[in-house]
């Protein structure tokens, strides 16, 4: 099942343009419009396809496509029968693919790697809870990783920054994160390096 042709959307589409595809197919098929009709079970099948599609696209969940490669699940063919690994992964991240960086996560071992590149991907797709929450489970999995929590501490510090009134770039502006040698995780202009 390609999650996107089941949400009608392309591709490429952005976070926004997905969940707005999601409410109009939930309206559309929600089972309390087909009560006493007899496509009542079809619509709660068509239901359960279109959740489990937009689970697959917000969260990196769900089965590989159906294609052997990867070009359906992480989106735009420049992966197609590529072999997951960390280092793609963190290529997608810096790219500005979050979604399918997640998704091909879920093909790699849940090392503090994995969870350090999820909670990278979810800052940069602005889920700072969770971002934060993988973040802490990889410096706990490697708690001398100097990487890890050079990137733990400057999330959180910005993060108590833009809590207590200062603004996301209240001191003195830039990236949150440390140098990734990535493009700026904040969406800012540039690499951090």
């Amino acid at each position: 099942m390609n999650p996107y042709e089941v949400l009608g959307v392309p591709e490429n589409a952005d976070d926004e343009t997905v969940k707005r595809a999601y409410k109009e197919l939930v309206k559309k098929y929600h089972p309390d419009k087909y009560v006493n009709n007899p496509l009542a079970d079809l619509a709660a099948e068509k239901m359960k396809e279109i959740n489990k599609a937009y689970d697959m696209i917000t969260k990196g969940t769900g089965p590989t496509s159906s294609s052997g490669g990867y070009s359906n699940q992480y989106g735009r063919g420049t992966y197609t029968n590529a072999t997951p690994s960390f280092s793609m992964v963190r290529q997608l991240i810096s790219m500005n693919m979050t979604m399918q960086a997640l998704m091909m996560l879920q093909n790699l071992p849940k090392t503090a790697e994995w969870y350090y590149l999820s909670g990278l991907a979810n800052i940069k797709s602005g889920r700072y809870t969770d971002g934060i929450s993988y973040l802490e489970t990889a410096v706990r999995m490697e708690p001398n990783n100097a990487e890890y929590n050079d990137t733990l501490n400057s999330v959180k510090n910005r993060a108590n920054n833009y809590n207590t009134g200062g603004g996301m770039y209240s001191s003195g502006g830039g990236c949150p994160l440390p140098c990734l040698c990535l493009p700026c995780l904040c969406g800012g202009p540039g690499p951090c390096c």
